[in-house]
């Protein structure tokens, strides 16, 4: 599978393209969203009650809107991708020539008829973060081991929720760049599809480079912090903040260009468990590999 998804990938490189311009503006966004905290601690931090007040609902505005944005950048992408792939299933085959340029078709749909849909899915994700960001800090400030057990507690469960909830995300969204579907209606379409065919066995998702690049990208900031020692931060009190911005940053930008050969596996799923006679007409040789994998 995944060497079919590169030969399509090969036969349609815009793809990259898209991923690797998704990567610039997001990095331009972090960029943005650092300098804009660093201005707002600059502006606030050290200052009287009413300044962190004021520091604190800015920092909870930003982080949301930090959250939001990463998931409306990444899900544009996959839906412009899953697209391009969905046309090669159906219309590329024996005897069809391959459709000239469906990436600029499919992101035009992705940025147009389907963007309300996208960043109405993304908010769900961003707001669970932006829950578990608040749990987290909260966890950290209480003194008592009860209550941080309560929040370590409900964090986990929010944690669960959330893999879940991006996981039927990422379906979802895949049918919207199929069908050209409404959120609400793809993520019905896609429970069924998941309880009738159990979709959910056959991909595994695999966040331990995207983690690992986090980790690299936290060590790096944290180093150049420390051999730079910027004006900004001479008493030490943004080291924390930064790292984990850091962090925050290389996990994101990781899943934007990784999201090329995910989309790609499961768009092809997805139209072999909505559609899988039109993979038998068009790629007999792909059909019959997919048949006798057991766990399709």
């Amino acid at each position: 599978m995944l060497r079919t998804v590169t030969s399509i990938t090969r036969l349609y490189p815009a793809t990259l393209v898209v991923a690797f311009l998704s990567l610039l503006f997001q990095t331009a966004y972090n960029f943005l969203f650092i300098f804009t905290v660093i201005g707002c601690y600059q502006v606030y931090y050290p200052g009287p009650q009413d300044s962190a007040t004021r520091l604190n609902v800015v920092v909870v505005f930003l982080i949301f809107s930090f959250y939001w944005t990463t998931q409306v950048i990444f899900y544009v992408t996959h839906t412009t991708v899953a697209g391009v792939f969905a046309s090669y299933y159906f219309l590329t085959g024996l005897g069809q020539q391959a459709p000239r340029n469906p990436t600029a078709a499919s992101f035009r749909r992705a940025m147009t008829t389907s963007f309300g849909s996208i960043c109405f899915g993304a908010l769900f994700v961003a707001v669970l973060n932006l829950i578990r960001a608040l749990l987290y800090d909260a966890q950290q400030q209480v003194d008592t081991p009860c209550a941080a057990f309560v929040l370590c507690l409900v964090q986990c469960c929010l944690g669960y929720i959330q893999a879940l909830l991006e996981y039927f995300n990422y379906y979802a969204y895949t049918q919207v760049a199929i069908y050209g579907k409404d959120f609400c209606t793809a993520a019905k379409d896609t429970w069924t599809l998941i309880k009738d065919r159990g979709i959910e066995a056959i991909i595994n998702d695999n966040l331990t480079g995207g983690i690992l690049t986090g980790v690299l990208t936290a060590l790096f900031g944290y180093l150049y912090l420390v051999i730079t020692r910027p004006a900004y931060n001479a008493g030490g009190n943004l080291t924390p903040v930064l790292v984990l911005i850091s962090f925050l940053l290389g996990i994101s930008m990781f899943g934007t260009v990784a999201t090329v050969i995910q989309s790609g596996v499961a768009t092809t799923f997805v139209c072999l468990a909505e559609d899988p006679e039109a993979l038998r007409r068009t790629k007999p040789e792909l059909y019959e590999m997919v048949r006798s994998n057991p766990f399709v």
